[in-house]
This record gives structure tokens, C-alpha cells and sequence, in this order.
């Protein structure tokens, strides 16, 4: 039987597939912004804790626990769902099987999390469930992720087009985050106002939000055939750790790895900092870090077009260490700046802050695109398709680096202060981002766009 001819992705399905960033980015934030705050809410608020606040080991809290397993289990599922995906050899798809039967797992566990068995009452079968459903919700992230974001290395048959793909899905997720962060808090103050309790409120507001994402995994799944749409590839034939091995042997990997590290340290350090930086920078009240948000959302949105035009035509990686210089630059004009904000100061600040907003649409639309390249790149040298172990191969470290900003973050702000009396523990978190953009920059460098290219542009990638 002749196989049917493989056909470029039409643009109504490209953004079709691109949804499922939005979904996926959903249910994450939810977990990430809400969870905590629903199991030990402020006390102003009221409302009894689910779990108890008690320290263990000195630094270890029942939540703390319940989110560190969950990325424990993140981590360690990577590599292996990569593994059995690259040698998947399902009649419907490597990947789209995966999204099949991962999605309602998906979905389920968000809404389970906000539905402990003892509502009523503080309980450590609370903090059981917890720990067990942010688990299973993360081995379900990671069976449904890592094969979509392989897809984009397969449904993406040019460089050109994996950068479209990819900005679609940049602004899918940005568009999920100020759903999370803008929407989701005026439905359930909606819900609150009408009567209803504050964890009932929540509950019917993640339920929504949770049916709603279900169904856009799955409307995904039509978007594509990877018989017609996809680039030609194999099952790997290989285990995780040979492919892990392989997958690190790739030396464009390891430089461009190296540099991402640096860039998503820097970016993580960020984002945990804009409420100090509204407060003790800035000094205005904590809803002035959704005017930082905004502006630094908004200038993203705004660069996607001049991001997505300037790759294809110099390339991602002169890109991406422009925006290195630019975060660098950004936050080293702000960090002396912070020791005296008069109003020049104070408005000088803010336009360096939107211009953090270049940098994220740069890390949001060029990253995942240029992994593709690599993945496709290997598969022309070498033979072997083995697209999602580059994705899930990164996740370690990644997820590493992810918990050392955060380390590094709290260690800053208690060794030299968080409050507008002391703020040098803040300020200093400025100048972190100012040295490791400036370390992503050194990395980038080195890393051997045309090798790769030439790789791609090899006859026998066909």
C-alpha cells in the first residue's frame, strides 16, 4: 500500500495544535498560583487551614513536600516518557497516543487537587492526597507535554515554519497566564460576592477551567495525522539511558543547554521578584506588580511579530543574545537605580521593566524551535529519530536550575533583607539577573548555529 505524501501543516491547523499550549498552561498555573493559597489561605481570609503549616527537618513544610515530590516526579518522567515516545510504534501516531490517553489524566488531577477528603477540617490525609494527586498531575503534564513539543520538531517541516508553530504557541501560553492571573481571580470573587463559600468558589471555578482545557487537549489531536503531516521518522530503537547518553553526546545541545540554563535562571529570578519589586523597589501596594506583569506581558505581545521576522532573516541565535544583552542591560540600569528612585529614576525603571518583555517573547517563541532544529538536525546526521529525549533530556537540568533560582531567590532575601527599611536582599536579585544574562550571552556565542544548519540542509534528512 503506497504511503500517503507528506503535507505541510495548513496555517488553520497549525493554530489549531498551538491551543494546546494554552490548555496545558491552564492547568499548570493553576496548580502553580492557587494550590498553596487553597490549602493554607492568609488568615485575614477567615478560612481554616486543610494542612498543617509545621515545619519538618527545619525547612520542610507539608505543601513544600507535596510540590517538591511533584517536580521530583516531573523530573524523573521526562527522559522516560521521552523514551517510550521516540519508540512508540502505535498505528495512530508515536505522539498523538500519548496525548490520547494522557489528556483526561490531565485535566482530572487539576480539579482533584482542589477537592481534598477532608474539607472541613485541618488533616494530614489532606496533605496524602495533596502530595499524591501533584504526582499524578505531573506524570500527566509530562506524558501529554514532551510529545506535543516533540511534534514540533516533526509537524515543523522548515526552520521558518517550527518559528510559526512555535509563536503561536508563545502566544496561546502567554494568553493562559493573564487568564490565570486576571480572569480566573474576578470569576471566583464573582462566585464570592454571590454567596458562595471561598473553596466552593474555587472548586466550581477550576472545574471550569479544567473542563474547558480538557477539551482543547483533545481538539489538538485533530489538528494533525502524523502519517500525512509529519516529517519521515522511526521509532528509535534505543533504552532511556543510551538515549540519554546519545542525546548529551550532541555537542550544539550541550552549548545551547548551557546558555538556557543561564537564561532561564535569569527569567525565574524575575518572576519570582515582581512583588518585591512593586513593593520594596518600586514602593507602591502589591497590586502594582499586575501593572509590572502587564507591562512586561505587554511589550511581549507587542514583540512577537518583530521576533518571529528578525529570526527568519538573521537567525534564532543572534536573536536570543540580543535579548540576553537586552535583559542584561535592562537590569543593570535598573539595579543602581533602585538605591535612589526619585521620580526620573522611578520612570526610567518602568521603561527598562517593559523592556524585560523582549527577552520573554524571545524565551517564549525561539526556545523551543531551536531544540526542534537539533532534534531534526540529529535525525539528518545520524539516522535516528529521537525528537522527544532532546525535549525531555533538557527537563532535568532545566528543572534544576528552576529550584536554584528559587533557593537563591530566599537565600538573598533573608542573608540581606526583603522590607523597604532593608531592601538590599531585593536589590541584589537585580543584579543576579544583570550577571547571568550577561553568562547566557557568553554561552550563546558558542553555540554552532550554521554546524547545525548545515546538518538540517543534509541531503539525506529526507
Amino acid at each position: 500500500m503506497k504511503k500517503p505524501e507528506i503535507q505541510a501543516l495548513p496555517l488553520i491547523n497549525q493554530i489549531c495544535y498551538a491551543t494546546g499550549s494554552l490548555a496545558f498552561t491552564l492547568l499548570e498555573r493553576l496548580i502553580i498560583l492557587y494550590a498553596v493559597f487553597y490549602f493554607i489561605p492568609p488568615k485575614e481570609l477567615g478560612v481554616h487551614n486543610l494542612v498543617s503549616e509545621r515545619t519538618y527537618f527545619g525547612f520542610i513544610t507539608v505543601t513544600g513536600a507535596a510540590l517538591l515530590l511533584g517536580r521530583i516526579f516531573d523530573g524523573l518522567a521526562d527522559p522516560l516518557i521521552a523514551s517510550w515516545s521516540d519508540n512508540s510504534r502505535s498505528r495512530i501516531g508515536r505522539r498523538k497516543v500519548f496525548l490520547l490517553y494522557s489528556g483526561l489524566p490531565l485535566a482530572l488531577t487539576t480539579f482533584l487537587i482542589f477537592t481534598p477528603p477532608q474539607p472541613a477540617r485541618e488533616s494530614l490525609l489532606n496533605g496524602l492526597w495533596l502530595t499524591l494527586m501533584m504526582c499524578l498531575f505531573y506524570i500527566a503534564f509530562t506524558a501529554y507535554v514532551n510529545p506535543f513539543l516533540a511534534l514540533m520538531s516533526e509537524l515543523g517541516h522548515t526552520s521558518a515554519l517550527r518559528i510559526n508553530i512555535s509563536t503561536f504557541m508563545a502566544l496561546f501560553g502567554l494568553l493562559g497566564m493573564v487568564c490565570i492571573t486576571v480572569l480566573f481571580p474576578q470569576i471566583t470573587t464573582a462566585l464570592e460576592n454571590s454567596g458562595v463559600e471561598l473553596r466552593r468558589a474555587y472548586q466550581i471555578a477550576v472545574g471550569a477551567f479544567a473542563l474547558f482545557s480538557g477539551i482543547i487537549l483533545y481538539l489538538v489531536t485533530f489538528s494533525f495525522d502524523e502519517r500525512k503531516h509529519c516529517l519521515p521518522s522511526k521509532p528509535a530503537g534505543m533504552g532511556v539511558f543510551q538515549s540519554l547518553a546519545k542525546t548529551f553526546a550532541v555537542r550544539p545541545f550541550r552549548i545551547f543547554l548551557a546558555g538556557e540554563i543561564f537564561l532561564q535562571f535569569a527569567m525565574n529570578i524575575v518572576t519570582l521578584g515582581l512583588m518585591y519589586y512593586a513593593v520594596v523597589i518600586f514602593k507602591q501596594e502589591q497590586g502594582f506588580m499586575t501593572v509590572l506583569a502587564g507591562i512586561t506581558i505587554g511589550v511581549a505581545l507587542l514583540s512577537f511579530p518583530l521576533v518571529n521576522i528578525v529570526s527568519k532573516k538573521i537567525g534564532k541565535k543572534k536573536v536570543i543574545m540580543g535579548g540576553l544583552l537586552i535583559l542584561g542591560t535592562a537590569t543593570a540600569v535598573i539595579f543602581p537605580l533602585s538605591f535612589n528612585m526619585t521620580t526620573p529614576a522611578y520612570y526610567i525603571s518602568l521603561v527598562m521593566i517593559g523592556l524585560c518583555g523582549l527577552p520573554l517573547a524571545i524565551l517564549s517563541i525561539l526556545i523551543n524551535p531551536t531544540i526542534g532544529d537539533l532534534a531534526r538536525a540529529e535525525y539528518a546526521r545520524t539516522g535516528e529519530s529521537r525528537e522527544a529525549m532532546f525535549f525531555g533530556a533538557r527537563a532535568i537540568p532545566l528543572k534544576a536550575t528552576i529550584a536554584l533560582a528559587g533557593v537563591t531567590f530566599t537565600y538573598l532575601l533573608s542573608a540581606f533583607g526583603k522590607d523597604v527599611a532593608e531592601p538590599l536582599g531585593v536589590q541584589l536579585t537585580i543584579l543576579v539577573v544583570s550577571l547571568s544574562s550577561l553568562a547566557g550571552f557568553i554561552a550563546f556565542s558558542r553555540y554552532p548555529e550554521k554546524q547545525v544548519q548545515q546538518w538540517l540542509d543534509s541531503p539525506d534528512k529526507a
